[in-house]
Order: structure tokens, then sequence, then C-alpha cells
């Protein structure tokens, strides 16, 4: 039986048990997005802007406040699915 396929048994049997990122697969998924939402952000301000350094410089600041504010989001939200696990 595989690791993933013990990880299902396990989830299914045990029905407190979350396993929510197995392998940190999630985290390569959102870092494939960022780098994704970092180039049309980067084209949609240009198109504003019409001047690549600040459409670049704009970008930057946005993705490093959206990724603070994101990560602060699934602490949160991480926190509040492990309190109700454990509540019930």
């Amino acid at each position: 039986m595989s690791n993933k396929e013990k990880r299902w048994s396990i989830s299914k049997k045990d029905p407190s048990f979350m396993d929510i990122n197995p392998d940190r697969a999630s985290l390569k998924k959102v870092m494939y997005w960022r780098v994704i939402t970092f180039f049309i952000s980067t084209l949609v301000a240009f198109f504003y802007l019409g001047e690549l350094t600040s459409s670049i410089e704009m970008t930057i600041v946005e993705a490093l406040i959206l990724t603070f504010f994101h990560y602060i989001f699934e602490e949160l939200w991480d926190s509040r699915i492990r309190n109700k696990v454990n509540n019930d």
C-alpha cells in the first residue's frame, strides 16, 4: 500500500484526522499560481500605467502584500478548522 493510500485509509477510518496538505502539494500549487498572477498583474499594470518599470515595482509590492495576507488568512482558517475538529 502506498503512502497516499495509507493516508486515505487512515482518514476514512478516523473522521477527526485531517491531512490538509499532503506532501506540500498545495504549497507548490500556490507558488505556481503566484508566478502566473505576477505576470498577469504586471501586464494589467503596464496597460494601465504605460511604463514597465513602475508596473513591475507595483506588482512586486502587490504580490508581497497579498502573500502576507494570504498567509494570515490560511493560518486563521486552519486554526478555525482545528478548533472545530477538536470541539466535535
